[in-house]
């Protein structure tokens, strides 16, 4: 008799002959499995457990006979997409050739042995469990350590070439005594008329301690050479370690004075006012900085913020921000909506005021859709209103006769690309299709869409058209959306056109809900003239 044993998928066919019952021995089964582990494995494969599956539906190669197959390419497995995780010492990616695991899962390894700061593209890493993984392309917006760390050194070594320098004597330019003739002439020479009233400056002393007062310096500074003067009381950015600080250019030639500030209540109106992000997370700030370029370099680059400057490891005066804060420097506004709403004490916008704020908000998300990115921080604390002085009017202005065309989008932060995971939420901004994950333990494996902004564009819209939030402060929001008998119920938003399309962007089912061209094509932008185009 002969048994013929077959391996397709590793090109291996063994026939036996045994007199007992024709079975293969175990000594030669044995022999032949020991030879298929050798050609499907090389020595940098690592063990099943070396990396933890994350995805929920893997996809498996098979052969004809339905039999799963390793792939069988030389070197070690390979992660794409990764992000290295310094509070871990982990790193997470998609996986490839790997002897065990589908191509395409997500897969985060054990402990990494090699160090951080060597981690790098193209270059093969050793877990602690003697795995081993040749690390590809890193993920949009993720770090790269070794690149991170050369610039940390870079920086280091600029800082103390500086100090070395400040604590170098200054010679002193040899005394020059005037002639006798050069004197008899400075002894003659005609004394300058008085000066007018009007013509006589401020002292120094007397001009720091008027625009101190007058901009409510801090006294601290950031940037080279003292480039922005701080002011006033830092916003703290809600769950993270970013501060929002008020600041004014400085005057070169007067170091500690706003440009263009010369004492008089004239030259107040030419200071140029910024806004200041200063955070000690790097990579939060370095993705922020990576999605206000991307966004804004794209087919649409919607109404942001401009931004001004970004500078990792930032001068200051202040010893507790000096080298060890990340500075994102942007246009600053005067107010925001949240703050516009609770100053108007909850009358909501109405005719222009309102479409101009809704199709600000529209156009903003259709810039970061058409980069393939999902915002995830749609709300009305995240859009502010530029170069507008009339908050007192604007609060008074009960038919929103006066519009707000200053309204631009602020803090990219939490920008993720399309089809990732979150990094973060705003509970009041998020659909129920993520507040079911976040009750599940879910919510870091959340596969993010773009129909996530549409519902935090309709939640927004109905604070702005009702004066109030959906849902009341304090409230277990997640609670809430997931409950069998929610419906969305929008009765008091007054105007019919908007109305229906906060309806539509609430929609419970994600795929009901209109993308951003339909959102910006609805009836209550086009057929009134005062939306995003007009006929």
């Amino acid at each position: 008799g002969v048994v013929l044993l077959k391996f397709p998928c590793y090109g291996l066919y063994l026939t036996s002959r045994n007199k007992n019952n024709m079975r293969v021995s175990e000594a030669v089964l044995t022999a032949v499995l020991s030879a298929v582990c050798i050609h499907s494995a090389s020595a940098f494969a690592p063990t099943p457990a070396a990396g933890i599956i994350t995805s929920s539906s893997p996809r498996h190669r098979q052969t004809d006979n339905n039999i799963y197959c390793p792939p069988l390419q030389a070197g070690p497995p390979i992660i794409s997409s990764w992000r290295y995780e310094s509070s871990k010492g982990v790193i997470s990616g998609v996986v490839s050739n790997h002897p065990t695991i589908s191509d395409g899962d997500r897969i985060t390894t054990s402990p990494i042995k090699s160090d951080p700061s060597n981690i790098n593209e193209n270059l093969v890493v050793q877990t602690k469990s003697g795995s081993k993984y040749k690390l590809s392309n890193v993920a949009w917006g993720a770090p790269i350590p070794a690149v991170a760390e050369a610039k940390k050194k870079e920086m280091e070594a600029a800082v103390a070439a500086k100090k070395k320098a400040q604590k170098q004597p200054v010679s002193k330019a040899p005394s020059r005594q005037i002639q006798p003739a050069a004197a008899a002439a400075a002894a003659v020479k005609p004394k300058p008329a008085a000066a007018k009233p009007s013509d006589q400056k401020i002292a120094p002393a007397q001009l720091l301690k008027l625009a101190k007062s007058t901009f409510s310096l801090t006294g601290a500074t950031v940037g080279k050479n003292g480039k922005y003067l701080l002011a006033g009381k830092p916003q703290q950015s809600s769950g993270r370690q970013a501060k929002i600080w008020e600041a004014y250019e400085s005057d070169p030639n007067q170091p500690g004075i706003p440009s263009g500030y010369d004492g008089t209540n004239a030259s107040i109106s030419k200071v140029k006012r910024v806004t200041i992000k200063l955070s000690p997370d790097v990579d939060r700030m370095r993705l922020e900085e990576a999605n206000y370029n991307k966004v804004q370099s794209g087919l649409f680059s919607g109404r942001f913020v401009s931004k001004i400057e970004y500078t990792p490891g930032v001068p200051s005066s202040d010893r507790n921000v000096d080298g060890k804060c990340t500075a994102l420097v942007i246009e600053a506004g005067e107010y925001d909506l949240k703050a516009l709403l609770s100053a108007r004490k909850g009358m909501p916008l109405r005719g222009r005021a309102l479409r101009d704020a809704a199709a600000s908000a529209g156009q903003c998300i259709q810039a970061v859709h058409s980069s393939n990115l999902v915002w995830t921080d749609l709300k009305t604390e995240n859009f502010i209103v530029i170069g507008n002085n009339n908050l007192n009017e604007e609060v008074n202005d009960v038919n929103g006769k006066m519009g707000l065309p200053g309204v631009k989008g602020i803090d990219l932060e939490s920008v993720i690309p399309v089809r990732n995971n979150p990094i973060d939420y705003t509970p009041e901004a998020a659909p129920p299709e993520f507040a079911r994950a976040l009750l599940a333990g879910e919510a870091r494996e959340f596969v993010l869409d773009y129909s996530y902004d549409m519902w935090s564009l309709g939640m927004m819209l109905f604070e702005l058209s009702t004066g109030s939030p959906y849902f009341k402060k304090g409230s277990n929001v997640a609670k809430t959306v997931c409950a069998d008998d929610f419906t969305v119920d929008v009765s008091s938003v007054p105007d019919a056109k908007l109305r229906d399309l906060i309806e539509n962007c609430l929609s419970m089912d994600p795929r009901k809900r209109p993308d951003i061209t339909g959102f910006l094509l609805h009836p209550y932008f086009i057929t009134t003239g005062i939306g995003p185009w007009t006929f």
